[in-house]
């Protein structure tokens, strides 16, 4: 389930482009960039296909 080269899973920038966040999920590894990490907040099901079980992530919700 790792990628091979650290890189972000939404943009594919590495870590010698951009500082990576390490997710754990389902026994393995994938990163994140600072950039892309509100898409997994506010819109998780656009990773569908990149992160595991985006499809049925639910999208944080703010209570303003």
């Amino acid at each position: 389930m790792s990628v091979e080269a650290k890189q972000c899973l939404n943009c594919r920038r590495t870590e010698d482009a951009v500082p990576l966040i390490t997710l754990q999920i389902m026994g393995g590894n994938l990163w994140m960039c600072p950039q892309c990490l509100p898409i997994l907040i506010h819109s998780p099901q656009k990773l569908t296909g990149k992160l595991p079980g985006a499809e049925s992530m639910d999208a944080a919700e703010h209570g303003h």
